[in-house]
C-alpha cells in the first residue's frame, strides 16, 4: 500500500497517451513489485544484467524470458472484444486506474486467498484448466506470463505471445500451417483493478513439435533459479536433461549454459553491491539505534587502499540487550544455521528466553565457517555486550549434534528419564537400570558427560529445566527464507521480524489480565491440581515432610527449597512445595520468581528496535567498498570418494593375493643410484645411467668376424709387387 500511495501522485507533462502509459506502467511494475510471493528489499539498488551478445531471447521487463511480438493492434487476431475495451480507455485515465482511493484493502481475506492462489500457481501446483480460463484475474500481466507458460510447458504446445500495451496481451498457436483456433486474450479490467481472460478458446488442431517458443533463456532461469542455488554444480547438460524428462521440451545446452551464466551474474552482481554499501549500512544501523554493537571484520587488500574482503560480522541491538539483561531469565542458547546463498557461511545466534517461554534473539553473526575460532570470537564479543564477566551466573545451552545410533524405544524412554532426573539419586536409579537392560548403551552414554543435560546437575537459578535447545532451532526456521537472500537483505529480514515480534507481543501483553503468562498461569494450575495427591507433614520451624506416592520430600518455606529439587530449577514451586501453600492459605503468587509475571512480560517488549531507512537513504561515508567472500562451489578436481587414508607403508594391494605388496621394499634413488632415499631429499651428485644394450638380435661386422673365423692367413695368393 506504501508503494502504491508514493506513485500515486506521479506527475508528468506532456499531452499524448504515451507518457500516460509510462506513468501506468511504472505505477504496474511498483505494485507488481509488491505482490509478489518471495519480497525483495525495496530499497535495494537493482542491478540490470549487461546485454549478451549473441542472445537471440527477448526477456521482458519482468525477467520472464517470454518472447513477445509487438503489434499496434490486436483487433485483427482477437475479435471485437478489443475494439471495445478500446473505446473505455481515454487520455485522462491513466493516472485515475491506481487511485489510492479504489483499490482494496490488501488486509481483506479476499486478497488474502487471492495472493495463496497466486503463490500456489507459480509453485506449478495447478492443472492446466485452473491456469487459464474464460474470466480468470490476474494481479499483473506478468502473473498471466507465467501461468501462459506454465500452460506451454504442461500442454507443450508451441504458443506464440502478442503484445498491443502494457495492458492488452493475447497469444496464439505458432503453428501457422495448421491454422490452429486456440488462442487467448487479456486485458486489464476496470472494475476489478485486476487483469483478465476475456477471450480464450481452448481447442488444439496442430501437433506437438517438441520446442516451445516461450522456454527461452530467462525462463530457463526462472525454472533452474532455486535448483541452482542449491546444486551450483549442476551442468547445463544436466538442465536439458531435466527439461526433457520434466516437460518432453527440447532446449539446447547453450541456451542452458546462457541461463545459468545469466543467474551467476545476477547474483555476483547483487552481493557486490550488497557488500559495498556494508559501511554505510553499519552507519545506519548506528544511528537509528544508539548504543548497539555492529562490527565488521575483513582481511586488507594486497596493495595498500585496495579493496578490503569479507570476514565475518558480528550484531547486537541495544534494545535486545537491555530486555535480556533486566527481564530474561539467566540462560542463553547458542546454535549456528548454514546461509543459503550462493556464498556460503554460518550465521551464529545466540537467544534468550522470555516469561512465556518464548525466543528473544539478543545476537547474531555471520561467518564463514562453524569453528571454534569464530565461536570463541563471537561468545567474547557477546560477553561485552552483556556483562557476564565469567559466567558465575548465567548458564548456556547448546547442541552437541550427536545422532541416534539405537531405534530401540524402551533405550530411548530410558534416555529420557535419566535426562528429566531431578535429583542424584534417581539419576543414579536410572543410570543402573539402563546398564542391567543394555551394558553397551550404558557405556556410551558416559561418554556423552550426563552432567552436561540431566537435570540432576542443573545450575539453580536459572529457572529453565528445557533438556533441548529447540528454541535456537524454532529461530533458525523463522528465518529460513532470510538465509536464502544476500547479506543486507538478510540482516534487514532478521532485524525487521525483531521489530515486528516485539511490537506484536508488546500488543498481547498489553491485553494479558493474569498475573502470569499464559504457560506459566498453566503450570502453576497443573501443580495445584496435583498437589492434591501429596500428604503434608508438620516439623518445627517452617519445615514440613511431604509424601507423595510413599516417598517423602523435606521442603524448607524460608529458603524456598524441596527435596525434589524442581523448584529451584524452575523458579516455581514443585506440587510438594504447592501441597503446604495450599494448606497454609498462603498466596501462591508470592512464591513465583518474577520472571513470569505478567508485569516483567511487558517490560521485556516495552523497548523495541527502531526502524531502518531504506539504502538510497543510508549515510554515504565514501569508504572503500568490501569485497564478497570467495564463491566456494566445491574442491576442485576429481570428486572424492571418502575412502579411508591409507597409512604410511600401506598399499590398496594388501587385500589382494595375487599382487606382490610394496610392503618392506626397499627404496632407490633415481638420482645417485643408491638405497635408502629418493631423489627429493638427495643430496648427491648425479649418476649417469650405463649405457642400455640395443634390442634385438646384435649384428655382426662381416669383415673382422669372417677373417677370424677362416683361421691364420696362409700367405696372398698372388704374389706382392
Amino acid at each position: 500500500m506504501a508503494k502504491i500511495r508514493q506513485f500515486g501522485s506521479v506527475r508528468h507533462t506532456g499531452e499524448s497517451g504515451d507518457g500516460e502509459e509510462r506513468v501506468v506502467e511504472s505505477v504496474r511494475q511498483h505494485v507488481r513489485d509488491d505482490d509478489r510471493a518471495v519480497e525483495q528489499n525495496d530499497d535495494c539498488e537493482v542491478v540490470e544484467d549487461e546485454a549478451e551478445a549473441g542472445f537471440e531471447d527477448e526477456a521482458d521487463e519482468n525477467g520472464i524470458g517470454v518472447q513477445e511480438e509487438i503489434v499496434g493492434d490486436l483487433r485483427d487476431q482477437f475479435g471485437d472484444v478489443v475494439q471495445d475495451e478500446m473505446d473505455d480507455y481515454d487520455g485522462d485515465s491513466g493516472d485515475d486506474i491506481w487511485n489510492d482511493d479504489t483499490i482494496p484493502d490488501p488486509l481483506s481475506s479476499d486478497d488474502d486467498e487471492e495472493e495463496l492462489e497466486r503463490r500456489e500457481e507459480v509453485a506449478n501446483t495447478q492443472g492446466c484448466e485452473e491456469l487459464l480460463y474464460l474470466g480468470k484475474m490476474y494481479g499483473c500481466a506478468s502473473d498471466f506470463k507465467v501461468a501462459l507458460l506454465r500452460y506451454s510447458l504442461k500442454t507443450r504446445y508451441d504458443i506464440k505471445l502478442y503484445k498491443s500495451c502494457a495492458m492488452q496481451l493475447g497469444a496464439k498457436c505458432s503453428d501457422a500451417e495448421s491454422k490452429c483456433p486456440w488462442r487467448i486474450y487479456c486485458s486489464y479490467e476496470r472494475r476489478r483493478h485486476k487483469m483478465q481472460i476475456k477471450v480464450y478458446v481452448n481447442e488444439h488442431t496442430c501437433l506437438r513439435s517438441g520446442y516451445s517458443k516461450m522456454l527461452k533463456t530467462s525462463s530457463i532461469a526462472m525454472l533452474f533459479e532455486e535448483r541452482l542455488r542449491l546444486n551450483p554444480k549442476l551442468t547445463r547438460t544436466e538442465m536439458a536433461d531435466e527439461i526433457k524428462r520434466e516437460y518432453n521440451l527440447i532446449v539446447t545446452e547453450e541456451q542452458c549454459g546462457k541461463a545459468k551464466s545469466k543467474l551467476y551474474r545476477q547474483r555476483k552482481a547483487s552481493h557486490e553491491a550488497h557488500f559495498s554499501r556494508i559501511w554505510d549500512y553499519q552507519a545506519e544501523i548506528l544511528r537509528t539505534n544508539p548504543y548497539s554493537t555492529m562490527e565488521i571484520e575483513t582481511v586488507p587488500g594486497a596493495v595498500l587502499q585496495s579493496k578490503q574482503r569479507f570476514d565475518r560480522l558480528y550484531m547486537c541491538f541495544a534494545a535486545q540487550r537491555e530486555t535480556w539483561i533486566e527481564t530474561c531469565r539467566p540462560i542463553i542458547g547458542l546454535d549456528g544455521a548454514f546461509l543459503k546463498w550462493d556464498i556460503k557461511g554460518q550465521l551464529l545466534a545466540a537467544l534468550g528466553r522470555d516469561g512465556d517461554n518464548r525466543i528473544v534473539p539478543i545476537a547474531w553473526a555471520v561467518v564463514e565457517v562453524e569453528n571454534n575460532i569464530n565461536w570463541e570470537w563471537f561468545v567474547k564479543h557477546l560477553k561485552g555486550d552483556l556483562g557476564l564477566q565469567y559466567g558465575a551466573r548465567f548458564t548456556i545451552i547448546s547442541d552437541k549434534q550427536k545422532k541416534r545410533d539405537s531405534k530401540d524405544p524402551e533405550l530411548e524412554r530410558m534416555l529420557w528419564i535419566i535426562a528429566h532426573c531431578y535429583t542424584k539419586g534417581e539419576y543414579e536409579d536410572a543410570l543402573e537400570a539402563l546398564k542391567k537392560y543394555n551394558k553397551g548403551a550404558h557405556d556410551t552414554l558416559l561418554l556423552q558427560n550426563p552432567p552436561t543435560w540431566s537435570r540432576a546437575f542443573f545450575r539453580q537459578g536459572s529457572c529453565c529445566n528445557d533438556n533441548l535447545n529447540n528454541l535456537c532451532e524454532s529461530f533458525n526456521k523463522t528465518i529460513r527464507e532470510a538465509r536464502k537472500k544476500s547479506l543486507l537483505d538478510m540482516l534487514e529480514d532478521i532485524r525487521r521480524q525483531c521489530m515486528v515480534r516485539n511490537a506484536k507481543r508488546a500488543i498481547i501483553a498489553s491485553r494479558l489480565k493474569t498475573k502470569f503468562t499464559k504457560r506459566a498461569h498453566t503450570e502453576i494450575e497443573l501443580t495445584k491440581e496435583k498437589a492434591k495427591d501429596c500428604r503434608r507433614y508438620l516439623a518445627c520451624g517452617n519445615f514440613h515432610e511431604i509424601d507423595h506416592h510413599s516417598v517423602t520430600y523435606s521442603v524448607d518455606m524460608n529458603l524456598r527449597t524441596c527435596g525434589c529439587m524442581k523448584w529451584q530449577v524452575t523458579g516455581i514451586p514443585c506440587i510438594h512445595a504447592a501441597c503446604v501453600i495450599i494448606a497454609k492459605k498462603n498466596r501462591f503468587d508470592d512464591y513465583v520468581v518474577d520472571y513470569y509475571t505478567t508485569i516483567k512480560w511487558r517490560q521485556t517488549y516495552s523497548r523495541g528496535i527502531k526502524p531502518v531507512q531504506g539504502m538510497k537513504l543510508w549515510p554515504r561515508l565514501g569508504r572503500i567498498g568490501v569485497l564478497p567472500p570467495p564463491f566456494r562451489v566445491g574442491n576442485r578436481g576429481r570428486p572424492s570418494n571418502h575412502n579411508r587414508k591409507k597409512g604410511l607403508n600401506e598399499s590398496s594391494s594388501l587385500s589382494n593375493k595375487n599382487k606382490l605388496s610394496r610392503d618392506k621394499r626397499i627404496m632407490t634413488c633415481s638420482n645417485c643410484r643408491e638405497e635408502g632415499h629418493n631423489i627429493q631429499t638427495c643430496a648427491n651428485e648425479r649418476v649417469e645411467n650405463a649405457p642400455k644394450r640395443p634390442r634385438g638380435r646384435p649384428r655382426k661386422e662381416i669383415s673382422g668376424d669372417l677373417s677370424q673365423a677362416q683361421g691364420p692367413s696362409q700367405g696372398p695368393s698372388q704374389p706382392q709387387v
